[in-house]
């Protein structure tokens, strides 16, 4: 499964697999309160990754030239879209209708409102 030929209703059932092989939660449902805990535990830790990190750092990720810290970015992002996914799962929320609201709503934004917090 890659991004271009996997859809994010799979990727919802995917994860909410693996919370009931793991015996996560009631049937593989875990209480969204935590979940959304959860995830900023594991965006501190991707956070972790940048932290300190020059222009010139930031560069060679952006290059490729940090092959290994680039895995370990993607193992912390996962992390976060796990939950994501099961949050939203949970609480059958639509990703795509969500998301392409929201991009609607930054573009109509004047140039200056908001312009620190992109997607606010």
């Amino acid at each position: 499964m890659t991004d271009q030929d996997t859809n994010i209703a799979a990727l919802k059932e995917c994860v909410y697999r693996l919370c009931l092989e793991k015996g996560w939660g009631e049937d593989g449902v875990q209480n969204p309160q935590h979940v959304a805990m959860a995830m900023t535990v594991e965006m501190s830790e991707l956070l972790e990754h940048f932290q300190w990190l020059t222009d010139a750092q930031v560069q060679k990720l952006m290059a490729g030239g940090d092959p290994e810290r680039v895995a370990q970015i993607g193992e912390e992002f996962a992390d976060v879209m796990m939950y994501g996914l099961q949050l939203m799962r949970t609480l059958d929320i639509d990703v795509t209708e969500q998301i392409l609201r929201k991009i609607e709503i930054v573009k109509h934004r004047t140039n200056n409102e908001g312009a620190h917090e992109h997607t606010r």
